[in-house]
């Protein structure tokens, strides 16, 4: 489902769209009731963003290219 046909939401929308423009904001929490498209907003944003280079079989994707913040 493409992000940009999800109608209301505008609070969540916002806040996805900041996560993903400036990672050191942590990351997000959402919630609310059932059926109003939490998960569908969040798989659709993730559409959007460009493919991510990890570690294999790291929990957390390490970043190969940063050898000094692999975790533990």
């Amino acid at each position: 489902y493409p992000f940009s046909a999800i109608v209301g939401q505008d609070e969540m929308k916002r806040a996805l769209l900041l996560a993903a423009i400036d990672p050191s904001i942590g990351g997000i929490l959402v919630f609310g009731e059932r059926g109003t498209g939490k998960s569908t907003a969040v798989r659709a944003m993730a559409g959007l963003l460009p493919p991510m280079r990890g570690i294999a079989g790291c929990r957390y994707n390490c970043d190969p290219a940063n050898p000094g913040q692999y975790c533990d």
